[in-house]
């Protein structure tokens, strides 16, 4: 983890602990000529991904011709501090990281007076695990391996080619398959030989389907078809409802997951309040049982929350 040069370029405003004002020109002047050349080289041709909010800083994948990083930058103990994979030697932030920086300053980031670096914090034991397991494969092997499980695991692999930008948002494909899960699960209580395995059974399927679905880029039609899955959902809840001693699965089971999904979305596409509220108001009003809970959009709400 590199820090940068020691002029306070980060102040409180005011008392508030968790907001800081950079010294934008403080930072820039303090840069090696190579260090600021390469940030600028990164930016203009348009290498530096999606800003992401982490631990009170920022991060986001760099694209530095064939080679990928994810570069971290924020303060920590009051100097502006980068952390990166390229694992830069000194104490100067490397080009990745600046490049990061200045999209950052570019954008208004708000950063926090006190923020914690990636691995900072303690890690579960599990996952420690196979993150060491991941640090012991060489990068072929690691390649092979998931690309063997993806082809097995469509979760997987949907978060794989989203995650190296390789999903369009305007590709339909992801969304004519659910809309065939959709007519299944509507269709798992007709005719005259259903059962209440078959009501779970749809609205597992709809569950897991939702979550691969919703691994893509957002779009509206996309948050259109999770509030499809709910109305769904909620009539054949009313099967389990009634069928409390037969279930195995509890209605909420299921609700929880599709409404949480929606309310994820909701946030990623950056919906107005106002909008959110008209959306909900029609979701409940199609959701005779009770799937959508109205506390889980509280903070998306403000003041459009219902009391």
């Amino acid at each position: 983890m590199a820090p940068a040069a020691r002029p306070p370029f980060a102040r409180p405003v005011g008392c508030a602990p968790v907001a800081v004002q950079i010294n934008v020109q403080a930072f820039r002047d303090s840069l090696p000529a190579e260090v600021a050349e390469a940030a600028a080289r990164l930016r203009r041709d348009g290498s530096v991904g999606e800003l992401e909010s982490a631990g009170g800083g920022v991060q986001a994948v760099v694209r530095d011709g064939q080679a990928v990083f994810q570069p971290w930058v924020g303060i920590v103990e009051r100097a502006f501090t980068g952390d990166c994979d390229c694992a830069p030697v000194g104490d100067e932030l490397c080009g990745h990281a600046v490049a990061v920086a200045l999209t950052a300053f570019d954008t208004d980031v708000v950063f926090a007076s006190a923020a914690t670096p990636p691995g900072a914090d303690p890690v579960e034991p599990e996952r420690a695990a196979y993150r060491l397991a991941v640090q012991r494969l060489a990068p072929r092997q690691l390649a092979d391996l998931l690309a063997e499980h993806a082809v097995r695991d469509r979760l997987l692999a949907t978060r794989l080619l989203h995650e190296a930008g390789m999903l369009d948002p305007a590709d339909q494909s992801g969304l004519a398959d659910f809309r065939a899960v959709l007519r299944d699960a509507s269709n798992a209580t007709s005719g005259s030989r259903w059962g209440i395995s078959d009501v779970e059974a749809a609205g597992h399927r709809l569950a897991e389907e939702v979550e691969i679905l919703c691994a893509r880029p957002p779009t509206i039609a996309m948050l259109d078809l999770v509030e499809e899955s709910i109305r769904v959902w909620d009539e054949l809840a009313g099967h389990l409802i009634d069928a409390y001693y037969e279930r195995r699965t509890d209605p909420e089971e299921i609700g929880d997951a599709l409404v949480d999904a929606h309310r994820d979305l909701c946030e990623r596409l950056d919906l107005e309040p106002g909008e959110i509220d008209d959306r909900l108001t029609e979701l409940v009003r199609g959701c005779v049982h009770g799937t959508v809970d109205l506390d889980t959009y509280a903070d998306l709400l403000g003041d459009h929350a219902r009391r």
